[in-house]
Parts: structure tokens; C-alpha cells; sequence
């Protein structure tokens, strides 16, 4: 049970990281729209903030494997990113004509002002969407890190299944027996009929070993 939680857990949190990856991208493609290249505030915090989302969900990937140490990677930094999302929020909030003002001019182009303040009044309802993903994400990882135990592949059969393996290694091992005898059998019946085979065309081992030794014996002698 433990391990099918565990590995339930992994998946939801892929999953989850897969969103936070797409809203890493998203970020940087409005801040860029917004402004190009970003050098206000409004831009350039969209755009760091989705370079922190990808390196986030790629710890966040990594760790989903029940890799202790890159989740606390990534609770580190996706956590340090939706703090950053919601103060970025805040301020489109309580500070927004302010905000606008620092990208478009109201004054000097006002069909541009305009654009802008309506991507920025829709983007602040939008991150505000993607922190509560984020928000999501983290749990998921305190769950992972602190909570859910990492499955232990090689301790997690059931007595039923190690019961089974118990009788499939023993009857394994019989069958292993039953062969290395029966070969041995054999063998000993093919050196018996090779022997055999010899010692009628050659004569027996031990008198043609007395013959050698006894011309050896005479040769040495003359």
C-alpha cells in the first residue's frame, strides 16, 4: 500500500511539474511580448521568473524519483518563485497604473498604454492561477520529501510472493540436481565404453604398461 502511494505520488507530481515547466515558459514569452527586450519591472520579473520555473521543474522532475536531495532544490527554488509571483501580483494589484506607466508612457502613446495595461490586468489573474499550480507542486514535494517513504523495491513483496519464489527457486534447484546427475551418468557410461573400446583394440592399460617397462627395463640394460 505504502508503495503504491509512493508511486502514485511520483506520477501526480510529473505531472505537476509539467505544468509549472509550461507556465515557466509562458512567463518569459509575455514578458518579452510585453516589453522587448525587458528592462522595466513588469518584464523583466516575468521573464526571471520563468527562468526559475524551468530550473525548478527540472529538480522537481528529477526529484519526483525519490531523490531526497533535489526536492529540497526545488522546494527552494520553486518556493523562492511563487514568493516572487506573489509579490510581482501584489503589485499589479495595489500599484498597477504605476507598473504600466514604467513600460508605456499614458502620455505619449496612448493606444500603447492601453495594449499594455490590458495584458498586465489580464497577467495578474493569470499568475495568480499559476501560483496556486505552484502552490500544488510544493505540497506534493513536502509530501515526497518529509512524509511519503520512498519504495523499496527489493522489500516490498507480499508473503504470498515470496512464498511463490520460495517454490519456483526450490523446484529450480531439484531440477538443476536431477540434470548435473543424469550428466554424470552419462559421462560415466561414455568413459566406460571408451575404455572398453580401447582396451579391446590396444589390450588392457596395466599389461601394456608392464610390456613398456619391462622393454625399458631390458633396452637399458643392453
Amino acid at each position: 500500500m505504502a508503495c503504491s502511494c509512493a508511486r502514485a505520488s511520483g506520477i501526480s507530481m510529473r505531472i505537476a511539474i509539467f505544468f509549472n515547466l509550461a507556465i515557466g515558459v509562458a512567463l518569459i514569452i509575455f514578458g518579452c511580448k510585453v516589453q522587448n527586450p525587458p528592462k522595466d519591472f513588469a518584464p523583466v520579473m516575468f521573464v526571471v521568473l520563468g527562468t526559475i520555473n524551468l530550473f525548478a521543474s527540472i529538480l522537481g522532475f528529477w526529484g519526483s524519483y525519490h531523490k531526497k536531495r533535489v526536492l529540497v532544490g526545488f522546494l527552494i527554488c520553486g518556493g523562492f518563485s511563487t514568493l516572487l509571483q506573489v509579490a510581482l501580483v501584489l503589485a499589479l494589484l495595489f500599484a498597477f497604473e504605476s507598473v504600466a506607466q514604467k513600460i508605456e508612457s499614458p502620455t505619449q502613446n496612448p493606444a500603447k498604454y492601453d495594449k499594455v495595461a490590458k495584458q498586465l490586468s489580464i497577467a495578474r489573474w493569470v499568475v495568480l492561477g499559476f501560483v496556486v499550480v505552484e502552490v500544488f507542486t510544493l505540497t506534493m514535494a513536502v509530501l515526497l520529501r518529509f512524509v511519503i517513504k520512498e519504495e523499496q523495491p527489493y522489500n516490498s513483496f507480499d508473503a504470498e510472493t515470496a512464498q511463490q519464489r520460495s517454490s519456483t527457486l526450490s523446484s529450480l534447484a531439484r531440477d538443476i540436481e536431477k540434470f548435473a546427475s543424469k550428466s554424470k551418468t552419462m559421462s560415466e557410461r561414455a568413459y566406460d565404453k571408451v575404455r572398453s573400446k580401447m582396451a579391446a583394440k590396444y589390450g588392457n592399460y596395466s599389461s601394456t604398461d608392464a610390456d613398456w617397462k619391462s622393454k625399458a627395463k631390458i633396452s637399458w640394460r643392453t
